[in-house]
């Protein structure tokens, strides 16, 4: 009969889970749970049993129980718990305790399983240029497309997340509502900032913003209206109405110049906290590239000393390299006379022919042609000549 019945319950796992993933629905009662399951008119009578089961082996859990794992300190969800559900606390434990085998159809469980794949599906979807940026929670609702009326299923992924170390949420005392007043940071995917004091003020300085614009957008429109009503009294010669128009378009000017003075006060302000991060990434990384250099030069033991030395012998090192070479190059000394005496007398033998053509050109002068005829002159003409 063992293997019939865990093939029963791993069934009612699987359609559970199914239910809960299709649905939406994180959290549920047995009593809710039994209306899902209904057959011929009546729900399954396994339903406590199976819930029960699946409560021991820890794909779901009570709410309570869920609500206590978070990273915040004890004092915060001590205080949710003992202060704001201290009956429902105090009944629940008493009752479990008390009654064991007994399955409360009123209890509130949660499908730990189903919350952690839906809570990981919504982080790995969130739009990154939201990252590491503080929203209300109705912004986050529609970023993630999500409705109102899955509020609370959507906080329980986000507690998932906080236990996760993926989002931090922070709740403001004077928020106008609840989803404005909830908000929400979402991390990178491998790093969270928590929301900081810093980020709450430009969260506000950003809501007020928007408020700004919104004002200094319907103040021009009246200003415009107020122009279109002096031209038409004008038109219809009505003087003291259209001065009128035109004295509320003067204070509607000046509100309009407040507002838009504060508009850029914000703005100015905006950027300058914008500007305060950048500047302290940079610091931040200035800090980190001097550690990186300090360690390095520990862990290369390289100082001024060190490296003066290096290159005075590096110095020496040359020297005697150049010394060496010196030695390799130089020739044999006797070997090398013996070929510059032979190489001064072949040069003196090429030297002697040059004295015989000189001795030529003297013998040549001293000869004498006087008893040698004339050379004819080339310009002597063929009638001129003489018969032969």
């Amino acid at each position: 009969m063992k293997p019939d019945w865990d093939a029963k319950i791993s069934s009612w796992k699987y359609l559970i889970s199914l239910y809960c993933s299709d649905s939406d629905v994180y959290s549920f009662n047995l009593a809710l749970l039994s209306t899902q399951f209904v057959r011929n008119g009546r729900p399954p009578s396994c339903l406590g049993v199976v819930v029960e089961e699946m409560v021991k082996s820890g794909d779901l859990q009570y709410l309570e129980d869920f609500l206590k794992e978070s990273p915040k300190t004890w004092g915060g969800w001590a205080a949710d718990l003992l202060v704001k559900k201290p009956l429902s606390w105090s009944f629940n434990t008493i009752k479990s305790s008390l009654f064991a085998n007994e399955t409360n159809s009123e209890r509130t469980y949660v499908h730990v399983v189903v919350i952690r794949r839906e809570a990981q599906k919504l982080f790995s979807a969130f739009p990154g240029k939201h990252r590491n940026k503080v929203i209300h929670f109705s912004e986050f609702l529609k970023l993630i497309g999500k409705d109102f009326s899955q509020a609370e299923n959507i906080k329980l992924l986000l507690h998932h997340l906080v236990r996760e170390w993926k989002v931090d949420v922070k709740e403001l005392k004077n928020g106008s509502s609840d989803f404005e007043s909830f908000l929400v940071k979402v991390g990178e995917q491998n790093k969270l900032v928590p929301i900081s004091e810093v980020d709450i003020t430009a969260y506000t300085l950003e809501q007020n913003e928007k408020l700004l614009v919104k004002s200094v957008e319907e103040l021009e429109d009246q200003v415009a209206l107020c122009l279109m009503e002096v031209k038409t009294h004008l038109l219809k010669g009505h003087r003291q109405l259209a001065k009128t128009c035109l004295k509320r378009k003067h204070e509607i000017e000046k509100r309009l110049t407040h507002k838009a003075n504060a508009l850029h006060n914000i703005q100015v302000l905006l950027e300058r906290i914008k500007d305060v991060h950048t500047d302290a990434g940079v610091w931040r990384s200035y800090k980190q590239a001097i550690s990186a250099f300090n360690s390095t030069i520990q862990e290369t033991g390289l100082t001024e000393d060190s490296v003066e030395d290096t290159m005075n012998k590096l110095a020496d090192m040359l020297d005697v390299y150049e010394e060496i070479q010196g030695a390799i190059s130089k020739p044999a000394t006797s070997e090398d006379d013996d070929l510059e005496e032979e190489l001064a007398e072949l040069m003196k033998s090429e030297e002697k022919p040059s004295d015989t053509s000189g001795d030529l050109d003297e013998q040549l002068a001293k000869l004498d042609i006087s008893g040698l005829p004339e050379i004819p002159s080339p310009n002597v003409s063929s009638k001129e000549a003489p018969i032969s």
